[in-house]
């Protein structure tokens, strides 16, 4: 028995100093009889007992010996030899050891056989190591022998607590950027939103991760930035997206959203990391600046379309006088007296008639210009309307009946005296009165006046073509008409040339019209205005 017992013993000392994993048995004697003097004493709850008596944890260490160790222990503990090992446990204790060292005595107390646990030990040259401890004892009975297992994790630890401090590191670095940051994992979830974010949404963590932060995204935004990104995510390559992001106070604002994968040491797929920007006040500036650029394509059009109808007004009077001249100074060399005079009046009278639509096409051009540079400037006297309105009906009196288009005047019988420019009046009765007998042409033209206890007004009233409801709102905007210049020509500025001299007065002028049956236009002007009063208003 005895040569079998040797050999059993031989060939377990191979195996403890032969195993890679760190090996070391104490002797539990010592501890073990003063736990049980304790239960003798009457001590039932260890855990409260070693509260009140923290010093027992450091006296039951001391009584424990380390009774073999294997080389790799030896090697761990950085001793010179097995023998500087051996002996008593507290060379290797350091603080956070007692810790472990209480849960050890606790195992014992309660009858537990097996005990895992992290904790620091410190080596015979004076380095602190991070292991995991595995205690066991053989049996509940057997009391005096506890074997220990040691693994180093010092490495493990200190790669953890870097990537711990990188983490800390960039979760500081994200709670204070000026950026919203995010994180998600392979799958697409979303692991961590910065601190801005929550600030800028008022969504919480519970709210936000996963894919909660779509739920902050615009309603008709969610479900293509989703798609968007999950496509991605498949494909595992960079993104980049505009949505509206709802503001913790209800506004939905404009933010681009841009990610870039994460790939591991190996190359393995880890997620996104991706940054959020708050852009409404650039997509502002951006959308005012293509406003701005459209109403520029926009009024380049409208420049290009005037000159070109311009171009064509202007001509259309110059060629029937010049028609006329030339007829008639053909007749004069060919010495045709009779017949020159014969043709005189009728052709004077087409001469005289271009030459004022020539000459009320230029005056249009040169108030605009006056207009839009503010040089509009008034000479205010007393004007009797009824009267003013009657000069100018008789001046249009031969083009209605050439026309056959009557105009038919119901003044009111009482003086209506006014400080206005006589001039900028007469001009916008003119205009009126012009377009009522173009696009009433063949129909009665109707003028009225009337006055309140304020104001003066008049009324020009066709039966002509009408206005679209559309064009009514737009009709005293510069170049524009309610009809295509083909067909009744014009400039389109006489309608605003008429709003701003009847402005500048301190009046005002509206127009009602159902189509295919005619349209009112109605000028109210304050029967007393000074020439303070139209300054201002012209300023304005």
């Amino acid at each position: 028995m005895g040569g079998a017992e040797t050999a059993g013993e031989t060939r377990y000392q191979e195996l403890f100093n032969g195993a890679d994993v760190s090996l070391w048995e104490e002797d539990f004697s010592a501890v073990t009889a003063a736990l049980d003097a304790l239960r003798a004493s009457g001590v039932q709850d260890l855990r409260a007992w070693l509260t009140e008596h923290p010093g027992f944890v450091l006296q039951a260490a001391e009584q424990v010996k380390v009774v073999d160790v294997n080389a790799a222990t030896v090697r761990l503990l950085e001793a010179p030899h097995r023998d500087a090992v051996v002996g008593a446990l507290s060379r290797v204790f350091v603080p956070e050891t007692t810790r472990a060292f209480h849960a050890e005595l606790l195992m014992f107390w309660e009858g537990g056989t097996r005990l895992e646990l992290e904790s620091v030990l410190q080596t015979l040259k004076g380095r602190r190591i991070d292991v995991v401890l595995t205690l066991t004892r053989p049996s509940k009975d057997r009391s005096d022998r506890v074997f220990i297992t040691m693994t180093d994790v010092t490495a493990r630890k200190a790669s953890q607590a870097a990537m711990e401090e990188s983490e800390a590191r960039f979760r500081n670095m994200a709670d204070h950027a000026p950026v919203m940051l995010w994180v998600t994992d392979p799958t697409g979830r979303c692991l961590y939103l910065s601190r801005s974010w929550y600030e800028f949404t008022g969504q919480t963590e519970e709210l936000g991760l996963g894919f909660g932060w779509l739920d902050a995204v615009h309603p008709e935004d969610s479900k293509r930035s989703g798609d968007i990104f999950l496509a991605a995510n498949a494909r595992r390559s960079p993104f980049r997206l505009d949505y509206r992001l709802r503001r913790k106070d209800g506004e939905y604002r404009w933010a681009i959203d841009s990610a870039s994968p994460r790939f591991g040491p190996d190359g393995e797929f880890l997620g996104y990391i991706g940054s959020v920007i708050d852009i409404s006040d650039r997509k502002q500036v951006e959308q005012e600046r293509e406003r701005l650029l459209a109403g520029m394509d926009e009024a380049i059009r409208l420049r290009d379309e005037f000159l070109a109808v311009a171009s064509h007004e202007l001509k259309t009077p110059l060629t029937p006088l010049n028609l006329k001249l030339q007829t008639l100074a053909r007749a004069a060399q060919a010495r045709r007296g009779p017949e020159l005079l014969e043709r005189l009046p009728s052709d004077l009278e087409v001469m005289q008639r271009q030459v004022k639509r020539l000459s009320a096409l230029v005056g249009e051009l040169l108030d605009v210009t006056l207009i839009s540079g503010g040089q509009l400037r008034l000479e205010l006297e007393p004007v009797d309307l009824g009267a003013l309105i009657s000069e100018v009906a008789a001046r249009f009196e031969g083009e209605a009946q050439r026309t056959g288009t009557p105009i038919h005047a119901a003044l009111d019988a009482e003086v209506v005296v006014g400080q206005w420019d006589r001039v900028r009046l007469e001009q916008a009765v003119s205009n009126l009165l012009s377009n009522a007998l173009k696009y009433g042409v063949g129909h009665p033209v109707h003028l009225e006046t009337g006055k309140t206890a304020e104001h003066a007004w008049f009324s020009v009233r066709d039966e002509g073509i009408g206005i679209p409801a559309d064009a009514v709102v737009r009709i005293f905007e510069k170049f524009e008409r309610a009809v295509s210049e083909r067909h009744y020509g014009g400039l389109g500025l006489g309608l605003y040339v008429t709003r701003q001299n009847v402005q500048a007065m301190g009046g005002t002028i509206d127009v009602q019209s159902t189509l295919g049956q005619g349209a009112t236009f109605t000028v109210r002007m304050p029967c007393q205005v000074t020439h303070a009063k139209a300054t201002r208003e012209q300023a304005s």
